[in-house]
């Protein structure tokens, strides 16, 4: 799992640590930065993406938040609802392939997923997503750092502490019950 994790001592590892330590206890707050952080990989790959809602602690069927994507335009266009995990863990636990396969038994046709963690997958996880042909993007805790490094340095001055606080900000009414599905009438 090296290339999932930063490498020990440095700026990535003290920066993912940052992360964890500051949302350990608060992973419900963990769950906007992981929308962010989703949004910002999904619309990086050249597509158009929109932030829905994180949903409701209790009684959110593994679902953390949800999204649209947007791909194509007019009739060669299509919309697909993301559903998101936002899993903060120490930095060195391993996502197992259960916890990926409880999110895409929630997915539907025209659905796909995004798993956000501060940690890393497992090799066993990532050989049954790709076996099982799971739809499904992986954000490990090292692309988050990356992301939200990056996110700092264009609109923060590169204060990571200041972005993570201008996401949190600007989420506190974005919490919902609706279904997922809803995103599409947007």
């Amino acid at each position: 799992m090296p290339e999932q994790r930063p490498v020990a001592g440095s700026s990535e590892a003290k920066d993912l640590e940052l992360i964890y330590r500051y949302f350990d206890g608060r992973k419900h707050d963990f769950e906007a930065v992981a929308s962010a952080v989703a949004a910002r990989a999904l619309r990086g790959a050249g597509n158009s993406y929109l932030e829905g809602w994180l949903t409701r602690r209790s009684g959110d069927g593994g679902a953390d938040f949800v999204g649209r994507l947007d791909l194509g335009s007019g009739l060669a266009g299509t919309s697909l609802v993301v559903l998101g995990q936002a899993k903060c863990v120490k930095p060195e636990t391993l996502v197992t392939a259960e916890q990926i396969a409880r999110v895409v038994a929630r997915l539907r046709r025209g659905w796909i997923g995004v798993y956000v963690t501060t940690g890393a997958y497992s090799v066993p996880a990532q050989t049954e997503m790709v076996e099982d042909q799971y739809p499904i993007v992986l954000i490990n805790g090292l692309d988050l750092v990356h992301e939200l490094r990056s996110m700092a340095r264009d609109d923060h001055g590169g204060d990571l502490t200041a972005c993570v606080e201008h996401i949190l900000s600007g989420r506190e009414t974005a919490i919902t019950n609706r279904r997922p599905e809803e995103i599409l009438l947007e």
